[in-house]
């Protein structure tokens, strides 16, 4: 009974859900909602853009987002003590949970450097910052990427942004001349490469099928542009 009442209340905040967003999505042609997406729907932390929109990509890439993959756990602006989490609704300090919408996978969080430490002057790169996954002005998600792209990214890792590439020769040689370049040192056995997306947890990510990665991309373009000054032109913080 639980379980029945608690569908019902999914499907009837599914369907609120897109009055508010002004558009007709759901209609006698929109096939029936199944029990996952009637759950990422109800647990997402933000208002949904459904307009053009399949609202079973939607809700199902909710789910996957939000209670299967919780890419907000890396993908978050925000800081201690309490996170990704609004303050007083921390789930760690026995309340609540609520997720801060203002910095909703709009990015930050930063992971150091992956470089070789004890490379030329024992200089070991840029530091790793998640990236802002929500839409540009463009509509795009993830800083405006294409459904294609972000199926090559979840795939293969492709740092689209290039946002630590690996050390050129010249730029090994600055280094050694006391320069700190946006790049990623190699040597010593370690040699990562700065044209994959580092610490970002493709590798499993890319085991998915195609239409669960689709139904992130889609979810993705439906929450809120939320602006990220940190690095800005890899962090987008473009709006408008």
């Amino acid at each position: 009974m639980r379980f029945v009442y608690f569908v019902k209340m999914a499907a009837v905040f599914a369907i609120g859900v897109v009055i508010l967003a002004g558009t007709s999505t759901l209609n006698a042609q929109t096939p029936p909602l199944g029990p996952r997406v009637l759950q990422g729907l109800a647990i997402a932390p933000v208002p949904l853009n459904l307009t053009g929109k399949d609202i079973n990509l939607v809700g199902l890439g909710s789910y996957l987002v939000n209670a299967v993959g919780d890419c907000n756990g890396c993908h978050t602006g925000g800081g201690p003590p309490n996170f990704d989490y609004l303050a007083g609704r921390n789930p760690f300090f026995n309340q609540t949970a609520i997720v801060n919408p203002k910095t909703y996978l709009n990015g930050g969080s930063n992971f150091g450097p992956v470089g070789t430490p004890t490379g030329p002057s024992g200089y070991a790169g840029p530091n790793m910052i998640a990236r802002n996954l929500t839409p540009d002005k463009t509509g795009l998600p993830e800083g405006g990427h294409t459904l294609a792209q972000f199926m090559q990214i979840m795939r293969n890792g492709t740092d689209f942004d290039h946002a630590h590439p690996t050390c050129t020769a010249g730029q090994i040689t600055a280094i050694e001349g006391g320069a700190t370049p946006n790049c990623i040192p190699t040597g010593s056995g370690n040699n990562p490469d700065g044209n994959l997306l580092q610490v970002m947890p493709w590798p499993t990510f890319s085991h998915m099928t195609d239409s669960d990665l689709q139904a992130i991309w889609v979810y993705l373009s439906a929450i809120p542009c939320i602006a990220n000054p940190v690095s800005s032109g890899i962090l987008h913080n473009d709006c408008k």
